[in-house]
């Protein structure tokens, strides 16, 4: 790089800085800024002289071969002018390039302090003075009336069950519980607290009622999906932190063709590949948005246009199409197979839920193929320069000793998944022996173990999957059994319109209840019925989860938030065109449901 000043920043960083640079040139006395101009851009000097100029008249000359670091630190205007004594050549940063990139580099941000106070000193200072943090006064947020009603829920209705459980016919052990559980839902279902906080709340509850010994309450944190989980985020941490995430798409857009077909089918291919590695929605699409928004860019897509709208639901639906197909894409997933007969939770591992999944998958995946192409026809021609991924590549260099380690881990873990016949190990302890490996060799750091491993949904999956295994233990799908045995019947006899009514159903909850709640209690209530009536209860927990993504408005799904918020800055899709595919796409979840019935029928699931 010809700045010194970016010596010490990550590859990854400049790689995707690169794009945003732009020359820029000026003629003998013409001004670059001036301190009515708002700060926008910084800028890098690369041939000829440039004099600054305070507001009073004072000038001096460039300490560093760069200006307009005011930027980096909140300037809304210029600090002085600048102008060109001669022919000058400048590189233009844009500023949110260059807040992004101190973002990833903290240091730079103090180097950048150094550099602006040494021109305006008319010196090179040896270090920049400490900035005083500015007080920043913050009010307590009003309590809302949905919070109020939701406290009340969470206290009331347990002390409701406690009081009057027994007359409804309720034993002691089963009131306490429903207790605990009551007010852990309430918690989940007006979002009164981070969700892994009622899953803690329930299993202290349990603990200290003694309802079941402790090793079943706990069993969520000894079982094979926390296994599985922790080596999945792990391995994902190190996936993303090494760059090997990053080059894998610069090398998709340098080998596919330059036409807008194979640039959607990248984009969606980057987000399915990652599902079963980063095992969080919101993990994936923060990663995978930035990534739309760096081609959206770098293609010229008009904004707001069919193919910019058409590429960002690539993006959202590469991300989250294939959760519920695969067991290690979402915490959830987890707890709905703990709710599982054991001999099913041995059969429904990774490779033979993916394939129960298949058909429903295939129809999803033509579905979206097909209404995609259709609803955003275009005209536009992006054109990717092939020269710039190139110089991206260049910069990233050889694949590091990271990026082989997080390669190699990932071959590992797929082709023992492959092979499990063979040797017959179970797939969570292949994902552990390659944690190992990786903390052992210093690949994975100790400060991005600590920092980057999402432990509040480790937390919140080990609570969930010890509540269902407290619900088998203390028997209560034999209650739920007894007590609703007319819809056990008509799920027997007319699971077609079942089907429908459940899709209903969860539309319904959707929009009230969070996704995770809504998953737990229609799980808890539904998965036994269907042993009772006959039907395997891996299909009932696996539409439950299919529809359970089902969303219409925005405050329903809080990974597409992230994709709105990032549009709300950029303006880059027409969102309402968005939200009108995506309810296409949720009854397409309905269809799917329905084509793959024969299947499961055939595989005696039905």
């Amino acid at each position: 790089m010809l700045e010194p000043l970016f010596a010490t920043c990550s590859q990854q960083s400049l790689a995707a800085l690169l794009p945003q640079m732009t020359e820029r040139r000026c003629q003998a006395g013409e001004a670059i800024f001036s301190t009515t101009d708002k700060a926008t851009h910084f800028y890098l000097l690369l041939q000829g002289s440039v004099r600054l100029i305070s507001p009073l008249g004072r000038e001096f000359g460039l300490q560093h071969q760069r200006l307009g670091e005011e930027v980096v630190h909140g300037a809304r205007h210029y600090l002085t002018n600048a102008r060109a004594l001669g022919e000058v050549s400048l590189l233009q940063i844009p500023k949110a390039a260059m807040l992004t990139l101190a973002a990833a580099n903290p240091s730079l941000k103090d180097e950048l302090l150094l550099s602006l106070t040494s021109h305006l000193a008319g010196e090179k200072l040896a270090q920049a003075t400490p900035v005083a943090a500015a007080a920043v006064t913050s009010k307590k947020p009003a309590l809302k009336p949905a919070r109020i009603i939701g406290w009340l829920l969470a206290l009331l209705l347990p002390l409701l069950l406690l009081g009057y459980g027994e007359q409804w016919g309720l034993n002691r052990t089963t009131t306490i519980f429903a207790a605990i559980f009551a007010a852990a839902v309430m918690m989940w279902s007006f979002t009164l607290v981070d969700e892994y906080i009622p899953a803690l709340f329930a299993v202290l509850g349990v603990l200290l009622t003694g309802l079941v010994p402790t090793p079943v309450i706990m069993s969520g944190f000894a079982s094979d999906g926390f296994l599985m989980a922790l080596s999945t985020l792990a391995l994902g941490t190190v996936v993303v932190s090494s760059g090997l995430s990053y080059r894998f798409m610069l090398i998709l857009l340098r080998r596919l063709p330059n036409t807008q077909f194979w640039q959607v089918f990248s984009l969606f291919s980057v987000g399915a590949m990652i599902t079963p590695i980063i095992p969080t929605l919101n993990g994936r699409m923060a990663l995978v948005a930035p990534f739309y928004a760096d081609m959206a860019d770098s293609l010229g897509l008009k904004p707001r246009g069919a193919a910019a709208t058409r590429l960002a639901m690539a993006c959202f639906s590469g991300t989250t199409l294939l959760s519920a197909m695969l067991l290690t894409s979402k915490s959830i997933n987890y707890a709905v197979a703990g709710l599982m007969p054991r001999q099913d939770q041995e059969y429904f591992q990774l490779l033979t839920w993916f394939s129960s999944a298949g058909v429903v998958l295939l129809a999803l995946l033509l579905l979206y193929a097909a209404g995609s192409a259709i609803w955003f026809r275009n005209q536009e021609i992006p054109q990717l320069p092939k020269e710039r991924v190139e110089q991206q590549l260049q910069l990233l260099g050889k694949l590091k000793k990271r990026e082989w380690a997080a390669l190699f881990s990932l071959l590992f873990i797929v082709g023992g998944v492959a092979t499990s016949a063979i040797h017959d190990i179970s797939p969570p302890w292949l994902g552990f022996t390659a944690l190992c490996v990786l903390v052992l060799c210093g690949f994975l750091k100790r400060q991005e173990f600590r920092d980057k491993v999402d432990w509040t949904f480790l937390l919140y999956m080990s609570g969930v999957t010890g509540l269902a295994a407290t619900i088998g233990y203390l028997r209560l799908d034999t209650v739920f059994v007894a007590a609703l045995p007319a819809l056990g019947q008509y799920m027997h006899d007319h699971f077609l319109w079942f089907v429908l009514w459940l899709f209903g159903l969860m539309c319904l909850a959707r929009l009230v209840v969070p996704n995770n709640a809504t998953v737990i209690v229609a799980a808890a209530v539904l998965m036994p019925l269907a042993e009772s009536a006959g039907i395997n209860s891996w299909v009932i927990g696996f539409i439950i989860l299919l529809f359970s993504e089902i969303w219409f408005l925005p405050f329903q799904s809080s990974y597409y938030l992230q994709l709105h918020d990032l549009n709300k800055n950029k303006s880059l899709y027409d969102e309402k065109s968005f939200l009108y595919f995506n309810a296409f796409m949720n009854v397409a979840r309905l269809l799917a449901v329905y084509a793959s019935i024969p299947f499961w029928k055939m595989m005696g699931f039905l």
